[in-house]
């Protein structure tokens, strides 16, 4: 009976510790935020203003957005932290299916996951808005533009 009280407030301590640490304290140093493991996590790819854009990504296979199209999934961190997500895009220059411009961009990796947030208990939002000036990042959806998007990649020819 004495072993089980004893555990029983072991495991209490334990939770309480763990609630404790997770809570923002002034007294803390803040550093930039990590992954945790099981973290969720949502990209969002919206097309801007492109004619036809082709997008790519891993485990995800290829879509056509028009404009204001969006390309959208949800996933957690894995328990190594070494979730990633790399996306292909393809912007057609005519109605010859000739490509312009071809570019890769990490959309997810561990220095987005700066960018996105790390809440394990509500969603982490990572959007991406493609212009035909480049690859656009915000962590709130927004209206662009505004000061919450970042210019993160610009097209390159092919």
């Amino acid at each position: 009976m004495c072993l089980l009280k004893w555990y029983s407030c072991l495991c209490v301590m334990f939770y309480l510790a763990i609630f404790v640490q997770g809570l923002d304290s002034p007294l803390k140093t803040k550093a930039p935020p990590a992954s945790k493991w099981l973290e969720p996590y949502r990209i969002t790819i919206t097309n801007g203003n492109l004619p036809e854009l082709v997008v790519g990504c891993d485990d995800h296979g290829a879509r056509l957005l028009r404009p204001g199209e969006q390309l959208s999934w949800k996933f957690r961190m894995n328990f190594w932290d070494t979730t990633s997500y790399n996306c292909q895009f393809y912007w057609f220059a005519d109605n010859n299916n000739d490509i312009r411009y071809q570019v890769d961009v990490p959309v997810f990796n561990k220095d987005i996951i700066r960018l996105c947030g790390s809440d394990l208990f509500h969603m982490n939002r990572c959007y991406w808005y493609v212009t035909q000036t480049g690859f656009y990042y915000s962590n709130s959806n927004d209206h662009f533009p505004s000061d919450n998007w970042k210019i993160m990649k610009l097209w390159t020819n092919t």
